[in-house]
């Protein structure tokens, strides 16, 4: 993985007031692959599939191993994520 600077140093989603929220259910799968689909203007979804590598209050950040590539959106836009299972 490639190392991308993330400008406010991530988040922290560990306290009692984040609980419960979309925020923390993603930071507390971050390394986990994932399947992103965005709304998008043209009616169809953007989709992304990716390792979760950071969250913030309002973005998504995945590294997609396969093609050496980093795609983010923001949380508003996100409308399913698909976690899949660890293969050994």
């Amino acid at each position: 993985m490639q190392d991308i600077v993330i400008s406010d140093g991530g988040f922290d989603f560990g306290g009692n007031e984040w609980k419960g929220t979309f925020q923390r259910l993603l930071d507390d799968n971050v390394g986990k692959l994932v399947r992103a689909e965005y709304e998008s203007g043209s009616g169809a979804p953007t989709v992304f599939q990716g390792v979760i590598y950071a969250v913030g209050k309002d973005y998504l950040l995945l590294w997609d191993e396969a093609r050496k590539t980093y795609y983010t959106g923001n949380l508003q836009n996100l409308r399913s994520r698909v976690f899949y299972p660890k293969m050994n």
